[in-house]
C-alpha cells in the first residue's frame, strides 16, 4: 500500500474517531439534560399537586361542618372503653359483648384488628371460591396475582368482615400506616417496557392491551356492604389502587378515610379498569396522582362498565395534573358508566371533569350526577366531563358551589367534540372563567346539544374573550343546539350571549330568560318569564313537561325529572 494511502486513511481513522468522541459527548449531555429536566419535572409536578391539595382545602374549610367527637360517639353509645387503639378508634365492651367504634359513627361488633402488614391464606372451598375475614388474607390475593400464580378468573372472593388497614393522618396532617401494595403484577419486563402493551396515551389511538406481561384480576370480588378503611398507597408506579388492574367484576366495596396516591392511573378502586364495577363507593379518601386520576377508577378501558358507584364525604378529593375526574380520569373508547354520582371536589390543570376528566368515541355516561362544591382546573373544565367525544345523556350538575377554569369551561362539559353528542341534561351550578369559551352547558361546542337547560350564574367577569353564553361559550360550524334554554345570569366584560356568545353553527328552539343580562346579542331568542314558563313548553318538545312541584321555581323541567 502506498504511503499517501496509508496516511489518507489515518486521517480518515482520526475524523472517524473524533465523529464517535463527539457523538459520545452529545449523548452524554443529551442524557444529563434529560435527567435535569426529568427531575425538575417530577418535583415541578409533585410541587404543583401539592399546591392544588392545599388550595382545595383552604377553599373547602368553610364548607366543612363540624362533626362529633369519638368520644361523643362512644358516650352516646354506652358501655367501657376497654382499649384506644388510634385517636379515632376505640375499643368498647357493653353489656358483655366488645365493639370497635370509629369517629365516623361506624360500630362494629367485635374488634376489628388493624393490618400488621402479613399475609394470610384464607380458606377456600371445593369450588374454589374465597371468604376474606382480615386484611392479611387480602394481602395473600394480591401476592397471587402480582406473582403471576392466579388470576382467580373463574372465582368468587367474597369480604366477610370490614377491613382496617391501620393507616390514619398524623397532627401534622401526613397519612401515615403500613403501605398497601396494589393488587397487579408486572412480570419479566421493567414497568416502563410493560407501559408499551396498553396503548392508552393519544385521543386518535386505537386501544390494545396485551396481558402476557401485565398481571390481573380477572375474578369477581364482592364487598357485601363492608368497608374497607385506613387503605394507604403510596407509590411511584402505575395503575394504582386496591386494585391496580382489574378484567373481572368488583362490586359492593366501600374504602372510607383512605390514602391513595401514584403517577399515571390512579383511582381508589381501580387503577385500570377491563372490567366491570358496580355499586362501590369511596368516602373521605384523598386521590393524588399526575394523569389520568379518578375517585373511583384512574383509566376505563375500552367495552368497560362502571355502574352505580358513588364518592360522597366532605373531605374526599381527588388532585391530579390531567384528565382528573370525580369518577373515572381518562375514560376509553366504547365504555359506560351510568347511575355515578360525585361528591368529591375535583382540580387538575386540564380536561377536569365531576365524573370523567376526558372520554371517547361511542362511550355512554347516563343517568349520572355531580353534587361537588368545586370542580377545578385551567382548562377542558366541565362540571361532568372536562373534553367529551361521547354520548352524555339524562345527566346533570346539581352543585352549589362553583365550576371554576380559565378557557373551556361548562357547567356539564368544557369542550363537546366530534360525535359528542349531550342531551336531556342540565346545570344549576355557577360557571366561571377568566379568559374564554364559557357556558352554563359547554365552553365550547363541536357536535350536538339538545333538551338541555342551565339555571346557574354564567360570571365572566373578568374574562379576557367573548365567547361567554347561557348555553354554551362558543358553537362551531357544523355544530348544533337544539331544544335548550337558559334563566342563569350572565355577566361578562363584554357581550355575552343569553344563549351563545359566539355562533357559527346553528341554533333552533332555544330561549332564554330577557332578564339574564343586558349584554345579550340573540335577541330573538329571548322570552319574558310568563313566556319561558308557558308558552315555549310546546316548542321545547316532549323532553320536557311542566314544573308542576316547583323543582325549577315554575321553569320546565326534564321528562325523567
Amino acid at each position: 500500500m502506498s504511503s499517501g494511502k496509508r496516511e489518507y486513511k489515518y486521517k480518515n481513522s482520526q475524523k472517524l474517531n473524533i465523529v464517535k468522541v463527539l457523538i459520545v459527548i452529545i449523548i452524554v449531555i443529551a442524557a444529563i439534560v434529560g435527567i435535569v429536566f426529568l427531575v425538575k419535572y417530577v418535583n415541578n409536578t409533585d410541587t404543583k399537586l401539592e399546591a392544588r391539595k392545599e388550595e382545595l382545602e383552604t377553599a373547602l374549610e368553610n364548607d366543612i361542618t363540624e362533626e362529633k367527637t369519638i368520644d361523643d360517639i362512644v358516650a352516646e353509645f354506652g358501655g367501657e372503653v376497654k382499649e384506644k387503639i388510634k385517636s379515632d378508634t376505640y375499643y368498647v365492651e357493653k353489656e358483655g359483648t366488645e365493639y370497635t367504634i370509629y369517629s365516623d359513627g361506624e360500630i362494629i361488633e367485635g374488634r376489628v384488628v388493624m393490618w400488621d402488614g402479613t399475609s394470610q391464606k384464607p380458606a377456600i372451598d371445593e369450588a374454589g371460591n374465597i371468604n376474606i375475614y382480615n386484611p392479611a388474607e387480602l394481602r395473600w390475593i394480591a401476592e397471587q396475582v402480582s406473582s403471576g400464580e392466579k388470576s382467580f378468573a373463574g372465582v368468587t372472593i367474597n369480604l366477610r368482615s370490614s377491613l382496617d388497614f391501620g393507616a390514619r393522618k398524623n397532627d401534622d396532617g401526613v397519612w401515615e400506616g403500613t403501605a398497601w401494595t396494589p393488587i397487579i403484577g408486572f412480570l419479566e419486563q421493567t414497568q416502563e417496557q410493560n407501559q408499551n402493551n396498553i396503548v392508552e396515551e393519544s385521543q386518535d389511538e386505537t386501544i390494545d392491551v396485551t396481558q402476557e406481561y401485565l398481571k390481573r384480576f380477572a375474578g369477581t370480588f364482592i364487598g357485601n356492604g363492608y368497608y374497607i378503611r385506613g387503605l394507604y398507597i403510596n407509590t411511584n408506579s402505575r395503575y394504582t389502587g386496591l386494585f391496580g388492574y382489574q378484567t373481572g367484576i368488583i362490586t359492593g366495596v366501600t374504602i372510607k378515610n383512605s390514602y391513595i396516591t401514584g403517577t399515571e392511573s390512579v383511582g381508589a378502586i381501580v387503577g385500570l379498569n377491563g372490567g366491570t364495577i358496580q355499586n362501590c363507593s369511596i368516602k373521605d379518601v384523598e386521590i393524588v396522582g399526575t394523569e389520568k386520576v379518578g375517585g373511583i377508577v384512574g383509566t376505563t378501558m375500552t367495552s368497560s362498565t362502571i355502574e352505580g358507584c358513588s364518592t360522597e364525604g366532605s373531605k374526599t378529593m381527588v388532585i391530579g395534573d390531567k384528565y382528573v375526574g370525580g369518577i373515572a380520569g381518562y375514560v376509553n373508547n366504547n365504555a359506560n358508566i351510568t347511575q355515578a354520582s360525585n361528591s368529591a371536589n375535583v382540580s387538575g390543570s386540564e380536561y377536569v371533569g365531576g365524573i370523567a376528566g376526558i372520554s371517547f368515541y361511542a362511550t355512554v355516561i347516563k343517568t349520572s350526577t355531580n353534587y361537588a362544591e368545586k370542580i377545578v382546573g385551567e382548562q377542558y373544565v366541565g362540571g361532568l366531563i372536562g373534553y367529551s367525544q361521547s354520548q352524555l345523556e339524562s345527566s346533570s350538575n346539581q352543585s352549589k358551589g362553583n365550576v371554576i377554569a380559565q378557557n373551556y369551561v361548562g357547567g356539564l362539559v368544557g369542550a363537546n367534540y366530534v360525535m359528542g353528542n349531550i342531551t336531556d341534561c342540565f346545570n344549576t351550578s355557577k360557571v366561571v372563567s377568566s379568559k374564554d369559551n364559557c357556558g352554563g352547558i359547554v365552553g365550547i361546542n363541536n357536535a350536538n346539544i339538545a333538551n338541555c337547560y342551565n339555571t346557574g350564574e354564567i360570571d365572566g367577569s373578568s374574562a379576557e374573550g367573548t365567547k361567554i353564553g347561557g348555553i354554551c361559550g362558543q358553537n362551531l360550524s357544523d355544530s348544533y343546539i337544539y331544544t335548550s334554554y337558559n334563566i342563569g345570569k350572565i355577566t361578562a366584560n363584554s357581550v355575552a350571549g343569553g344563549v351563545v356568545g359566539a355562533d357559527f353553527g346553528t341554533i333552533s328552539n332555544c330561549y332564554f330568560l330577557n332578564s339574564v343580562s343586558n349584554q345579550v346579542p340573540n335577541e330573538e331568542y329571548s322570552k319574558t318569564e310568563e313566556e319561558m314558563k308557558n308558552s315555549i313548553l310546546e316548542s321545547l318538545g316532549e323532553s320536557y313537561k311542566q314544573d308542576t312541584e316547583n323543582k325549577n321555581s315554575g321553569y320546565p323541567i326534564l321528562s325523567w325529572q
